[in-house]
């Protein structure tokens, strides 16, 4: 969206917000998502196709994609149907995509529990000098720090810095079933 967005002429801020193409104003009061464009003073929403149609006036959503396709290169073939080879192409895509979605949601709740877990375990320290420490106690004030760190590291990765984490997070997952 935001491609489109500057290529059609928007000037958008660190933020994401821009001055409305669809109302004047004088105070930026639209927000550019990965996938749409919402305005807070007017209300107006559109996704890239709507956008499209809005700014140049385009009737037609499918007038609107042939223009994107020819404003950004995009060698689609507006109007036919796709091969069986495009289509199973466009299935592994998407099973694909949905797969590294399900790994990273699962990847997150591995790295957040253990986050958690090192901070309740931090709990568990002894009251007094002449109380046994538990393990995973100890365990903890090795691992906290690191297990922030871990968390920070995903949270600021993109996708292949994700997927170079696998092998850590399935070591996690080992730890937080004997523990």
């Amino acid at each position: 969206m935001r491609t489109v967005a500057e290529g059609y002429g928007l000037q958008i801020d660190r933020s994401g917000m821009c001055l409305c193409p669809f109302h004047a104003e004088k105070t930026p009061s639209a927000k550019v998502y990965p996938h749409n464009i919402y305005c807070f003073g007017c209300g107006e929403s559109a996704d890239v196709i709507g956008f499209t149609q809005k700014m140049f006036s385009i009737a037609e959503p499918i007038e609107a994609v042939r223009k994107l396709n020819d404003d950004y290169g995009l060698h689609i073939s507006v109007g036919e149907a796709p091969t069986t080879a495009e289509m199973s192409e466009y299935h592994k895509r998407i099973e694909a995509r949905r797969a590294y979605e399900q790994w990273e949601k699962q990847a997150w709740k591995t790295l957040h529990d253990y986050l958690w877990q090192m901070r309740q375990w931090r709990e568990l320290a002894p009251k007094s000098p002449d109380d046994v420490q538990d393990e995973r106690f100890v365990y903890s004030l090795h691992y906290l720090d690191y297990a922030e760190y871990l968390c920070d590291e995903f949270i600021h990765a993109d996708r292949s810095g994700k997927l170079a984490m696998r092998s850590i997070i399935d070591q996690l997952k080992k730890i937080q079933h004997i523990m």
